[in-house]
């Protein structure tokens, strides 16, 4: 009798065990980061965040790849030819600020510690102070690459100050941080820019032999 009662509670037991709420199964799994995508047993920020700066770019180079050009200038220190600028906007006119598309396209080759140094140099001359300025200088190092004769740089920033970069006609990146892109552009659109004569040239009126460059 004790024997056949025994028995009863264990296949009663086993029932219950093998009719388990999956739900509760799963609580006791091991997150699955691929199927995470709050991220929110890692803490991490959704993949969806992470693509936002490349959102942005391609954004803004459907915007932008139809705006006519403002003006042009090359830039020459002492004997040496370093590249030919142009200043696009939609209306095809400098109003004093964004959305505006830079386009640089370089005529010797320079390292990309240069162009970070240049950068620096430029944001000091015009006495700029950021909290975050050293921190973007060296995001710009990671993401520029070396410049070889003949590549093509362009920055794009747009009315709600989202800035992005292309590389030979290729999305290169962004830095997410609205304080950037107008002091970025500023070093050759601001009024108090180190080179003052080409400002001039890239705000001015347009050349009509000159093309869009695409980012």
């Amino acid at each position: 009798m004790k024997i056949s009662i025994l028995l009863l509670v264990s296949l009663l037991v086993t029932k219950v065990a093998l009719g388990a709420d999956p739900a509760q199964g799963d609580a006791l799994r091991a997150p699955d980061p691929a199927g995470d995508p709050a991220g929110a047993a890692t803490g991490q920020s959704p993949p969806a965040a992470d693509q936002s700066g490349r959102a942005i770019t391609d954004e803004m180079a459907l915007a932008t790849d139809v705006w006519p050009l403002v003006g042009e200038a090359r830039l020459k220190v002492l004997i040496w030819e370093v590249y030919d600028s142009a200043l696009f906007t939609p209306s095809g006119h400098w109003q004093g600020d964004a959305p505006y598309r830079l386009s640089l396209h370089y005529l010797r080759n320079i390292p990309v510690a240069k162009l970070v140094e240049e950068t620096e140099k430029a944001w000091r001359e015009q006495g700029r102070n950021h909290p975050r300025l050293n921190e973007w200088l060296g995001l710009l190092g990671d993401l520029w690459p070396d410049i070889t004769e003949g590549d093509n740089l362009v920055f794009g920033l747009n009315a709600l100050g989202d800035s992005a970069f292309w590389f030979n006609g290729s999305p290169l990146g962004s830095i997410e941080d609205r304080d950037f892109g107008p002091l970025f552009g500023g070093i050759w659109l601001d009024p108090d820019t180190p080179r003052p004569e080409l400002r001039a040239q890239l705000i001015g009126p347009a050349s009509k032999l000159a093309k869009n460059s695409q980012p």
